[in-house]
């Protein structure tokens, strides 16, 4: 309740979406960093803790600041229990569980869930039978919302995007290490390749 994000990363927040298809059921599983409000979504046939941990793992290739991660916060949904809770706790992560029935405890990703349903599901929802089909293209408006969709939080000026850079440019250091670990790391061709000059 009274955990306020200091950087991106330290406060994730993660949620899942059901719409029904014909019968069928189909889940969008959706990820916001509170600090930034850069979100991920990736839809899924499944409910299991392992479509939830397959997911998680999805953002911590897409968020760049996953290095960061140390708090998560999420319902207490089935899908986010076993493998997915074990996968937190191989990497040190606090899960955070809002307490039942309480939505507004994970207001932003829930104002997420939302948006991305006004905006986008909702309209594609005949797509969702075939997941992959879906995700293909949910991923054009997911790069719309987190690089040019302005957002309240940063006074309609500044997408998630542009505020991690505005961020970025304030810090000293972007990598959460400590210096002796980062002593030589300029002169390695991982660096090269990270700034696109291999």
């Amino acid at each position: 309740k009274d955990l306020k994000p200091e950087y991106p990363g330290h406060l994730i927040a993660l949620d899942t979406i059901e719409k029904f298809i014909n019968g069928t059921r189909r889940y969008v599983i959706t990820f916001e960093d509170i600090y930034t409000r850069s979100a991920f979504a990736w839809a899924t046939k499944s409910h299991a803790s392992k479509a939830a941990e397959e997911f998680f793992e999805l953002c911590l290739k897409v968020f760049p600041y996953s290095f960061n991660f140390l708090w998560a916060l999420t319902d207490n949904g089935s899908e986010f229990k076993k493998h997915f809770s074990e996968r937190l706790k191989e990497l040190h992560l606090t899960h955070c569980h809002t307490y039942p029935k309480t939505p507004k405890m994970n207001a932003h990703v829930e104002r997420f869930n939302r948006t991305i349903q006004d905006d986008w599901i909702d309209w594609r929802i005949a797509d969702l039978a075939d997941p992959d089909k879906f995700n293909h293209a949910l991923m054009d408006y997911l790069i719309f919302y987190n690089t040019r969709r302005v957002h309240f939080a940063f006074q309609n000026k500044l997408s998630p995007a542009q505020f991690m850079l505005q961020w970025q440019a304030k810090q000293p250091i972007i990598l959460n290490m400590p210096q002796e670990s980062r002593i030589g790391w300029h002169y390695t061709t991982a660096r090269f390749s990270f700034l696109g000059l291999v």
